[in-house]
């Protein structure tokens, strides 16, 4: 069992870098937090499989339907910001052009490998592949991972010019295996997610709960945040 004073955190591994630093701040004696992070997919399958952690940090839409189901309390909802999908290159690979979508679409064509993970941003960056009108003709050289931090690995120890595209801040975190964020996608095709933090319902420690809440969306959580690519 869980003490009176623990938080239980289930969050989306776009926000693990910053969310690390500020669970630290937060510990103290007789206060903990422990903070599981997992793709947004697979948070979703852990709620609908009866998972109920102390505080959720997902996407907004995630958050919608744990309050329109009586599982989240909807008065300690509160925004975390938004982030986009970036581009990140191999630490030997040619620069991506990202001074256009035209551009970019060359430097995909051009590449050895396009890596991209099952997680949120994978789903969007799938659209943007589709919309561009290139899916099928580079679907023999997709590597989908698991994870953005798996990306962000395959991308550093590549010898060869290959682009990755993750959550920016899954980048940013990342760039110590060796691969480099380029940037967000060109503007006529960025895309962000928004993601909420909110206090489940049945919370063992709904005050402490409220307060972890409130220090990871205030003034000196967002320059943390920012740092780390998020948007508001």
């Amino acid at each position: 069992m869980a003490s009176a004073q623990q938080v239980t955190t289930l969050a989306t591994m776009a926000i693990e870098g910053p969310l690390r630093a500020l669970e630290q701040d937060f510990q103290r004696p007789g206060q903990e937090v422990k903070v599981q992070f997992d793709t947004s997919p697979n948070i979703t399958k852990r709620l609908a499989g009866g998972e109920l952690p102390d505080v959720l940090v997902a996407q907004a839409s995630t958050v919608d339907q744990m309050i329109k189901d009586g599982k989240a309390d909807a008065s300690s909802r509160a925004s975390i910001g938004k982030i986009a999908v970036g581009v990140a290159m191999s630490p030997h690979g040619r620069r991506p052009d990202m001074s256009s979508v035209e551009a970019l679409k060359k430097s995909i064509l051009a590449a050895d490998a396009v890596v991209y993970s099952q997680g949120a941003s994978g789903l969007l960056v799938e659209k943007v592949l589709s919309d561009m009108g290139i899916a099928e003709q580079i679907k023999g050289k997709v590597a989908r991972l698991a994870t953005g931090g798996d990306v962000m690995n395959r991308i550093g120890a590549s010898h060869g010019n290959e682009i990755g595209f993750t959550m920016v801040s899954e980048i940013k975190l990342g760039e110590s295996h060796g691969g480099k964020l380029v940037g967000p996608l060109p503007a006529a095709i960025r895309t962000y997610t928004a993601y909420d933090v909110v206090v489940m319902s049945g919370a063992r420690a709904p005050d402490a709960a409220r307060a972890f809440v409130r220090s990871i969306t205030g003034p000196g959580a967002r320059k943390v945040l920012t740092a780390s690519g998020w948007e508001f």
